[in-house]
């Protein structure tokens, strides 16, 4: 009983560590081929290089990749800063045992199909793994397993530092993000189960 109500806890309000301490690196410093800091991590904060180990299927929306496939590479905000061709990053943070975060991803495909022509790009930070009780960081096979069950095929990274979670007051899933990449300035960030196809549409 005592494990149960835990994890209830924990879908709840996450992974709470306290006080959000400012510790992004480089806060005043730049990074090549970056936008330069400082850092932050609210609405209307520059967005510091997040860096993730990750898979994603090279033809997007109208991919059939199934991930157990497809190698681990590095991936980060700054390959889309200087993609011209992108307009703004949705960054999400995950946990596979979270069933708010599976949840939202029945969103997912239509929001990619929707949006990326218009120069979006998904993706999406899976922190923890499937075990509530542990909240083990995620792993490629996790990374797998969560591409499986969601037939999704937007980059999916490892974020084992939880960086992604210095951008919540309340370490909770899922966290949602739009960063635009004509500055990396967050532009909306909440947390929670959310429909943003009203936010994506309103965007220019």
């Amino acid at each position: 009983m005592r494990t149960l109500a835990a994890s209830i806890l924990l879908i709840a309000v996450g992974c709470n560590g306290g006080p959000k301490i400012d510790d992004t690196p480089n806060q005043t410093g730049e990074e090549l081929n970056y936008v330069p800091g400082p850092y932050g991590y609210g609405k209307g904060s520059v967005i510091e290089n997040l860096k993730f180990i990750a898979k994603w299927d090279p033809a997007g929306a109208a991919g059939t990749a199934s991930y157990d496939q497809l190698p681990l590479k590095p991936l980060s905000l700054a390959d889309y800063y200087n993609d011209k061709a992108v307009k703004y990053v949705v960054v999400s943070g995950n946990a596979g045992w979270c069933p708010p975060c599976n949840e939202e991803q029945k969103y997912v495909p239509g929001w990619q199909a929707k949006y990326e022509p218009k120069g979006f790009k998904f993706v999406q930070g899976l922190i923890q793994g499937y075990n509530a009780r542990t909240g083990a960081p995620a792993t490629e096979a996790d990374i797998n397993r969560w591409q499986g069950d969601h037939d999704i095929h937007v980059a999916i990274g490892l974020d084992p530092e939880g960086r992604i979670h210095q951008f919540a007051d309340v370490a909770a899933f899922p966290l949602n993000m739009i960063v635009r990449t004509s500055d990396m300035q967050i532009i909306y960030s909440e947390t929670g189960l959310r429909n943003l196809d009203a936010t994506f549409a309103s965007l220019p």
